[in-house]
């Protein structure tokens, strides 16, 4: 794309430097600038997938989806650590924005300036959920102004409003001869639409959800204008995203000549060997979900818990590893003082507090390793060769590449676990090849935020109803992407032995749909019933919080967020593996290239700084 950009850049100076090559321009074809917007647009699209994947990473490993390194929370991460995403954000995708947009309002290209000034929007509220104040009216002016001064989020977010609502103007205008703001030439270029094929309609539906997402985060500071938004979204006749075609992600495909196309999970994990350590304590909470019984008989025999564990994780192995040269922690005779664990009879909270959707029965394997002796909340989340690590544990990398459990089949288009346990470093296609998603905004991330609103807000609809959509979109998303080749992203995976997800053994399409839709109707049901049981608006969230996380696998912009606006839930996540690891970041360091070469800002002294709309007065973050 930069040579794309140089060239075009370089016509265009040729043109503009030739005054009689400027009476020949035909005014009924595509000149320079309007190519240059439609192939400014079309990057602008990738690098939103690339922003998105990388501020998923950090969600992702603060939320317990994935592990990070480190000890202290503040060396977690370092400024050096935003400064690729602080430069996608500002250069690739909002300054091309502002071209696009000056460009397109000029000229009647309509449906540029509208994905373009949707895309813009959500760059803005990620630069604000994740750094706090930073500029905006005074940034993009190049030579003009190299210091920017810093915005307030709160500005930030309502320009992030106006964006929006003119977009649904550009999206929506007809075609006109005339040159009214939001006016649509006729013969303005079809967008190169990488989401929705250009049907606009779904941007307008993606456009509502997005004013339900900024206006869900200023509940706890501006109740009533966050009720009201909501409400009005809700009402739109235009829509909510709801079918699985309209869900907001961006389709990888398994292409790996150049341009290489496939999903940047898939190739850091695949087909190399290792690459990122999955999170023992997501297992954990996946395999023994509420407690696991209530799955259909045949299936509890060989993999209890949740039906989406096959398609997130692919495990290399099913045997877990007692080699301490690969994992330190099978050599210990205790569990971290911190953690909860089975002491006795009883489980003891540890610092943490005690998860939802966990049975606090000390019998039950949850608590319980094949040993007896250590907790299953430590080390080894089960006995069947998940393998993980624990969060922030900051031992080194051992020769387990080809032993770790790797990103499965969603969202990532990798392997589904079919229990053949073959290596990740196959130098033919595997699994999907790289074909996954960036699950930016997914329709069941829809249903659970309707919930929390109906829950806190009071807005249309019954939290229940929507909690249990949420689950259900989620389990039948997961499976459909995977199995169907669904969202648009072409053919699904080729199909993989299957040893046990169905109770019994053989070749079989991934995990087959009677089953799978058994087991899912099971899970659906242990949840509610316990979601009956919580009495109160935060035991009820509680609920609502843990299936929102689970199924935002993928998307840590999403858990993030969560985690900070409702207090900490889930609760009774995963502790640090050390004690003591500082205060949880509430907002993170500003990256190092604005900091150091921007004379109107200050670095951060720590992390505890919080956005504009988190004003949780809550502490236990701090683990």
């Amino acid at each position: 794309m930069k040579y794309l950009k140089s060239i075009v850049l370089a016509i265009f100076l040729v043109i503009g430097n030739s005054c009689t090559l400027d009476l020949l321009e035909d005014p009924n074809n595509v000149q320079v600038d309007g190519a240059r917007s439609t192939l400014l647009l079309s990057s602008m699209q990738r690098s939103t997938a690339n922003l998105f994947n990388a501020t998923s990473t950090f969600g992702m490993q603060l939320t317990r989806q994935m592990n990070s390194a480190g000890v202290q929370y503040s060396n977690v991460f370092t400024p050096q650590a935003f400064d690729g995403t602080w430069s996608t954000a500002y250069a690739n995708i909002l300054q091309d924005a502002k071209v696009v947009i000056e460009f397109s309002d000029a000229n009647g290209w309509a449906r540029h300036a509208g994905i373009a000034r949707v895309l813009s929007a959500y760059t803005l509220s990620i630069l604000v959920d994740y750094f706090g104040d930073v500029p905006y009216s005074e940034a993009l002016q190049g030579l003009d102004n190299l210091n920017p001064k810093v915005d307030s989020g709160a500005d930030i977010y309502a320009a992030a409003f106006d964006l929006l609502n003119r977009a649904e103007l550009d999206l929506k205008t007809p075609l006109t001869t005339g040159v009214p703001a939001g006016y649509l030439n006729p013969l303005a270029e079809t967008p190169q639409d990488s989401y929705y094929a250009n049907n606009y309609s779904f941007w307008i539906k993606l456009i509502n959800t997005l004013k339900i997402k900024l206006a869900l985060n200023l509940r706890l500071t501006n109740t009533l204008a966050a009720a009201d938004t909501i409400n009005k979204a809700i009402a739109d006749t235009d829509g909510l995203i709801l079918a699985q075609a309209e869900s907001f992600a961006f389709r990888h495909s398994a292409n790996q000549t150049d341009p290489d196309s496939r999903h940047p999970r898939y190739l850091n994990n695949y087909p190399g060997g290792g690459g990122d350590y999955m999170s023992n304590y997501l297992i954990w909470q996946m395999f023994h979900g509420y407690d696991a019984t209530n799955l259909t008989a045949a299936n509890v025999a060989a993999q209890p818990g949740d039906p989406r564990m096959r398609f997130y994780f692919y495990r290399q192995t099913n045997v877990n590893n007692t080699d301490p040269n690969n994992i330190r922690c099978v050599t210990a005779t205790s569990i971290p003082a911190h953690y909860p664990a089975r002491v006795g009879t009883e489980v003891v909270a540890g610092v943490a507090g005690l998860p939802p959707g966990i049975d606090t029965d000390a019998t039950e394997a949850a608590w319980n390793s094949a040993t007896g002796t250590l907790s299953r909340t430590f080390c080894f989340p089960t006995d069947r060769g998940y393998w993980g690590r624990d969060h922030v544990d900051n031992q080194g990398i051992p020769p387990d590449g080809l032993l770790r459990t790797a990103w499965g089949a969603y969202p990532a288009g990798g392997r589904f676990d079919g229990s053949s346990q073959q290596g990740v470093n196959a130098t033919t296609r595997a699994g999907m090849g790289g074909a996954g998603i960036q699950p930016i905004m997914m329709r069941s991330f829809v249903q659970f935020m309707l919930a929390e609103a109906s829950l806190y807000l009071g807005t249309t609809g019954t939290p229940r109803d929507y909690f249990r959509n949420g689950m259900l979109f989620s389990f039948d998303d997961v499976r459909g992407l995977v199995v169907n080749g669904t969202l648009g992203i072409g053919a699904p995976a080729a199909t993989e032995a299957v040893n046990g997800s169905n109770g019994s053994t053989g070749i079989n399409t991934y995990y087959p749909i009677a089953n799978y839709t058994a087991d899912r109707d099971a899970y659906v049901a242990s949840a509610l019933a316990e979601y009956d049981l919580a009495v109160g608006n935060d035991p009820t969230m509680n609920f609502i919080a843990r299936e929102y996380w689970v199924a935002s696998f993928g998307n840590g912009v999403e858990s993030y967020n969560l985690y900070r606006r409702t207090g900490g839930m889930p609760t009774g996540m995963q502790p640090t593996l050390q004690p003591g690891p500082g205060a949880f970041p509430r907002s993170l360091f500003y990256p190092n290239t604005f900091a150091t070469l921007n004379n109107t800002v200050e670095q951060k002294t720590n992390l505890e700084g919080k956005v504009f709309w988190d004003n949780n007065t809550i502490t236990n973050f701090d683990f």
